[in-house]
């Protein structure tokens, strides 16, 4: 059959968006100039294409070119023989289409087939969140959100491939330089001089903060959280080690001046009440999300982030904290290894900064990078590293901080140690630590604050 005649009999019966001869002309392309199909493998899967015939001929097409064979005739059949594909193929199936080659256009027939192939996903999520929506069964906030995730996703896949031309980089760095010369800034402000001095939370990056248990990383990422929110900026916080209510007791136990445990577990005096009173009245409307049911799994949360983007137009996100996500793994590492990855892939994506925190192992008395718990591939995926040291919080410790600050005294204090700062430098801050509120602090002290800014 000609790809014409194709054409005819399925567009008599179309309910999709797809274009016969485009995807006769892409294959033909491919099949006949391999170097095309290098140049565009990022932007090429076999859902592109509607016909399942088609389908099956590039499977044989990108199969054949990926053990490194020409692509003839007898190595495309000897491929369909040999693997399943999605449709039964002979001699006959290549050589019917071998005579569309369409070099001059093959840029834009690829870009028109993922066109059609977005059209087609929607239109196939939509019916499918039609479906979920008339099932009684389903809960609505559920299936809307996965929805608009899902919806994200597909436009994220089409929208950028990710390739850019240096003219376009320098682009973005020009406008860069021209905002930092305004005073314009792009990292999110914490409140603590080593986040801000160093631009740790920019667009992009991940940042991992990492402590002994016991030490107080969630008690800083909340910090930071609050800081981050009231100047404006949505913040995503994922734990699943607390509730929400539990969260929010941490948020607002140093504004009220009652600790957590008091909020969440005691009677309130009429003064405490006062307190919780104003506090609350302070601290609400600030934009910070609080997803639940996202931390089923470490997928779940990085759907709910890109969601919480979309939709709440969040710019940082809190994942609290990983070793505790990798606890379902057979392997450990291997799972540590890839949530690190795909957290810094969703911050690039989003373009929003994340925050990753994790545990150490013991085993010194102070925190070093490579005491980072479980993958030495979390200290690689991210472009901040900062360990907590809090002396105070260890048992039979040695009374003084390691290195800088080895003079400071250890009770209410804490040294955060810039491990890793990529493009920025190492260094080390000392801050104060309230342990009735498990809240952290600046210090008003020019000495309390070492760097080693290589620029």
């Amino acid at each position: 059959m000609k790809p014409k005649d194709k054409v005819k009999i399925i567009g008599e019966a179309k309910v999709q968006p797809h274009d016969v001869q485009t995807e006769v002309a892409v294959l033909a392309t491919l099949m006949r100039f391999n170097e095309k199909f290098d140049e565009y493998s990022d932007m090429l899967t076999d859902n592109l294409f509607y016909m399942e015939e088609n389908k099956a001929i590039y499977q044989c097409i990108s199969g054949t070119i990926m053990t490194s064979c020409t692509t003839d005739i007898r190595s495309l059949v000897d491929y369909a023989k040999t693997h399943e594909v999605a449709y039964p193929l002979d001699e006959t199936s290549f050589l019917n289409i071998v005579k569309f080659v369409s070099i001059e256009t093959v840029d834009q027939d690829i870009h028109r087939l993922r066109r059609m192939w977005k059209q087609r996903e929607i239109w196939r999520q939509l019916q499918f969140a039609a479906q979920n929506i008339l099932d009684p069964t389903n809960n609505l906030e559920d299936v809307i959100n996965e929805t608009i995730s899902t919806l994200g996703e597909v436009q994220n896949d089409t929208v950028d491939t990710g390739v850019y031309s240096f003219d376009a980089s320098i682009g973005e760095l020009n406008a860069l330089v021209n905002d930092n010369a305004q005073g314009i800034r792009k990292s999110l402000e914490t409140g603590f001089r080593l986040f801000d001095e160093y631009f740790l939370l920019r667009p992009t990056t991940l940042t991992v903060i990492a402590a002994f248990m016991g030490v107080g990383k969630s008690s800083l990422a909340m910090n930071i959280t609050v800081n981050a929110a009231q100047n404006g900026n949505g913040v995503g916080y994922y734990s699943l080690e607390m509730g929400k209510s539990e969260l929010a007791a941490r948020a607002i136990s140093g504004r009220a001046g009652i600790s957590s445990s008091v909020l969440m577990n005691s009677k309130l005096s009429d003064f405490q009440f006062k307190q919780f009173d104003r506090a609350i009245g302070e601290m609400s409307g600030l934009p910070i999300y609080i997803d639940e049911r996202a931390t089923i799994s470490f997928d779940n949360t990085i759907r709910s982030i890109r969601t919480l983007v979309k939709t709440k137009g969040i710019k940082l996100a809190v994942i609290d904290y990983l070793q505790i996500y990798s606890q379902v793994s057979d392997n450990n590492e291997a799972s540590l290894g890839y949530m690190a990855r795909a957290a810094k892939n969703i911050a690039k994506e989003c373009n929003i900064s994340v925050i990753l925190l994790s545990q150490l192992s013991r085993g010194k008395e102070h925190p070093s990078l490579d005491m980072l718990r479980g993958s030495g591939q979390i200290a690689e995926s991210a472009d901040n590293v900062v360990l907590i040291d809090r002396p105070e919080s260890v048992p039979d410790n040695s009374g003084k901080y390691d290195g800088d600050f080895k003079d400071a005294d250890i009770h209410g204090t804490a040294k955060l140690i810039l491990a890793k700062g990529r493009g920025v430098g190492t260094g080390c801050s000392l801050i104060g630590f309230d342990g009735r509120y498990t809240q952290f602090y600046e210090l008003d002290q020019e000495r309390s604050f070492k760097n080693d800014v290589p620029f």
